[in-house]
């Protein structure tokens, strides 16, 4: 499985990152960050 975790001090703070915590190491971060911005962000499927 694979997961994404935004900390709480994120919202509290009003800024902070994704950690993106797939077991995957073979993919491109350019990728998968666009990807996880279309998706959560931009509501794009």
């Amino acid at each position: 499985g694979a997961s994404i975790r935004i900390p709480r001090v994120a919202e509290a703070e009003g800024k902070g990152y994704f950690e993106d915590r797939r077991p995957a190491s073979n993919m491109d971060p350019y990728v998968v960050t666009a990807r996880i911005i279309k998706t959560t962000i931009l509501n794009e499927a």
